[in-house]
């Protein structure tokens, strides 16, 4: 286990975050689309506009599972999760106690520390509070806890740096819990408490429901990435309703690089940079012309010194139109594919020639690219707003 973004990145190449084949993703996402809750906020169709809801992540939309509410966030750690159990030959009872662990710890969502805690000393107090520096859903303050699992590095669970990381932080569990005598066959609260050795070691049971139903709601989707290439995300969270025709701002989020020369190279299109993992649409109507890696590596991310657009995502839009995507995290498309104006075709990132998370998007002309500002203006979108809207 590296821990690390690249640790982060190696995990999901074997599992959940990357390929669903389409004969797998549809009837997954068919499941998945009657469970989830879906995108609320649509414009009227006249105006051909469409929004991309801020509840919709790499994790998919959020969930009522259980009778509990749970936010895209929280069902983005919860398949993570069961995707680490998946990727690592387990069962899915193994992901159920990891559930219940995780939701009776921190609600499933990945919290930082500020050190706080008065049983800290100073130097314990500070590498604590580094984890601050992490991407990071909330505040904990219980001794040196970090994580969805509140691991403790100080118990020898691992640096803080590789427990701010999801799936290290999953693998990390996992570890000890296949290390519990008759871990499969004894209840849930008993196998939690072995690995976790808490304070309240009886409260494990009380999520069992919650997390049996979320096993089964994601096993599927963990299953079937599992054994596929790195690159492909399922395609979980639900496409933008965009009148015929018409075209849409691709992703959420600020015009910070436009199109024009750089030194002795040309920028060939606009850089939106929005959270990492934030939504990116086809802009049109059209068919997948390029879904892959197009640099030496993309299961991590790049930086100045690597080529190429890292996951790219390419459109034919008929009429020697293309559009293209880049720097994807990950990309839900698949070469070949008729795609609609608003399918969701990945989600931001910072793989390839990139030193931060953020769209590359550009329009071509028989090949050649142009400044798509001018080109979007010109089909009725405004690039600098800060929302995906037509």
């Amino acid at each position: 286990m590296s821990g690390t973004a690249e640790g982060l990145a190696r995990a999901y190449a074997k599992r959940w975050l990357w390929k669903v084949a389409a004969p797998v993703a549809v009837p997954v996402f068919g499941v998945l689309t009657l469970l989830l809750i879906p995108l609320a906020v649509l414009a009227a169709p006249e105006a051909s506009t469409a929004t991309a809801s801020s509840s919709c992540s790499i994790g998919g939309t959020g969930a009522t599972v259980a009778g509990t509410n749970l936010d895209a966030v929280q069902m983005g750690h919860a398949q993570t999760i069961v995707s680490v159990a998946a990727a690592e030959g387990l069962d899915p009872y193994a992901a159920t106690v990891a559930l219940a662990t995780a939701y009776q710890e921190s609600r499933i969502r990945m919290l930082a520390n500020d050190g706080s805690s008065p049983e800290l000393t100073a130097e314990q107090a500070a590498v604590t509070a580094a984890s601050l520096n992490f991407r990071h859903d909330g505040l904990g303050s219980d001794h040196d806890s970090v994580n969805t699992f509140q691991q403790r590095w100080i118990a020898g669970w691992g640096t803080v740096a590789q427990l701010m990381d999801p799936v290290y932080a999953a693998e990390a569990f996992y570890t000890r819990l296949v290390e519990v005598p008759n871990w499969q066959t004894i209840p849930l609260t008993q196998a939690a408490q072995a690995v976790q050795v808490s304070a309240a070691g009886g409260a494990y049971a009380r999520w069992a429901p919650l997390a049996r139903e979320l096993t089964a709601m994601l096993w599927p989707t963990a299953q079937a990435a599992a054994a596929a290439p790195s690159g492909v995300a399922p395609a979980i969270c639900p496409g933008l309703p965009v009148a015929a025709g018409a075209w849409i701002r691709p992703t959420a989020g600020t015009v910070t690089s436009g199109y024009g020369p750089r030194g002795d190279a040309l920028h060939a299109g606009v850089d939106i940079a929005g959270p990492r993992d934030t939504p990116v649409y086809a802009a049109a109507d059209g068919t997948v012309v390029t879904a892959a890696c197009t640099s030496a590596y993309c299961d991590r991310d790049g930086s100045l010194s690597l080529a190429g657009y890292g996951n790219l995502v390419e459109l034919d839009h008929g009429d020697g139109v293309t559009t293209r995507y880049a720097h994807l995290s990950a990309y839900t498309a698949t070469a070949g594919q008729r795609v609609s104006a608003g399918a969701l075709l990945g989600f931001q990132g910072s793989t390839g020639n990139s030193t931060g998370v953020h769209l590359h998007f550009e329009v071509r002309l028989d090949g050649a690219s142009v400044d798509p500002v001018p080109w979007l203006a010109d089909h009725g979108v405004d690039l600098h707003a800060a929302t995906v809207a037509g």
